[in-house]
């Protein structure tokens, strides 16, 4: 599946970054918004140490030396800084990119692109989850990968998924939040786990005794979170073809980021979250890949990703 963006954008997207130093001034900028300051004593005084590939920034009172990329998701990463700033424009556009599609894109291999699309998706999920739902909050189930069938079994690749909205109208929620169930406990595909731990989780104390809790189905059903489910297939499907259990948290955070963000502001503000998250190593991605399978007693626990990612 290729990449069909917009050439010219992208390409004077390029050309503005087209090379280290053009990134340096950028996550200054964004890592030290009021100037300089020492992550270990604050003192704003530095000395610019840049006879290596990345500047270092050197406090005068304390001598602690700090990089533009330490305590970000790109640090100790190879990959040269504009080519991060070009992943993380792609995964402003079009709904997203998957790892084969970032890998052509900017030209670096496949493991590369995974570990960078994995890194991206940590900075969002850190941004998401300090949101609470407050105001008029509706929460409802619904499904992801809903099969048509007649059967009250559970489809394998059927998910139960809770979703909490907070809006003036039930119409188009300002913010959605989406959390996947375990079904391992329910009776069959129309039954739905106890909403209260997920209301006590992401909705403001003062608004969790009004949040309104519908399900999926009967007259009092909310269309546009029954739905939602329906929309995430349809985003999963289409960029990543389709998403397993195991990882599918991550991805329902990265469709409530761009949900909840508007468009013309998303690439700034996925920029700063990626500076502001801490970085993920691939080692680190791969133990807790291969714990959750373990865990779920899977038979191919050594295989750490999706084809597309």
């Amino acid at each position: 599946m290729s990449l069909r963006i917009n050439n010219d954008n992208f390409g004077a997207y390029c050309a503005k970054f087209s090379n280290e130093r053009a990134c340096f001034q950028a996550l200054f900028d964004i890592k030290w918004p009021d100037g300089y300051r020492c992550p270990q004593c604050g003192d704003p005084r530095f000395y610019l140490i840049s006879t290596r590939r990345l500047p270092l920034y050197e406090c005068r009172a304390c001598r602690v030396q700090t990089s533009l990329i330490s305590g970000t998701i790109m640090e100790g990463s190879r990959t040269p800084l504009h080519r991060w700033f070009q992943a993380i424009y792609l995964h402003t556009q079009l709904g997203c990119v998957n790892a084969r599609q970032l890998s052509a894109a900017i030209q670096v291999t496949y493991k590369t692109a995974w570990l960078i699309c994995h890194k991206i998706r940590r900075a969002m999920t850190h941004a998401e989850s300090g949101r609470f739902l407050s105001g008029i909050v509706r929460v409802s189930d619904t499904l992801y990968s809903k099969r048509l069938t007649p059967t009250f079994e559970w489809h394998n690749q059927e998910q139960l998924l809770l979703v909490g909205a907070s809006g003036d109208s039930s119409e188009e929620p300002d913010l959605i939040v989406v959390e996947h169930q375990s079904k391992a406990n329910l009776r069959d595909k129309y039954d739905c786990t106890d909403p209260t731990p997920f209301i006590h989780k992401h909705v403001a104390p003062k608004f969790i005794k009004d949040t309104v809790f519908t399900r999926r189905y009967g007259k009092n059903m909310n269309q546009t979170l029954a739905w939602m489910g329906y929309h995430i297939t349809w985003w999963a499907g289409r960029i990543f073809r389709g998403i397993g259990p195991k990882h599918l948290q991550a991805y329902l955070n990265q469709f409530c980021y761009y949900y909840n963000r508007p468009s013309h502001t998303l690439y700034d503000e996925l920029l700063s979250d990626c500076v502001a998250s801490q970085r993920i190593t691939y080692k680190e991605l791969i133990r807790s890949t291969v714990s959750r399978r373990l865990t779920r007693c899977s038979p191919r626990a050594s295989r750490p990703a999706s084809q597309t990612g």
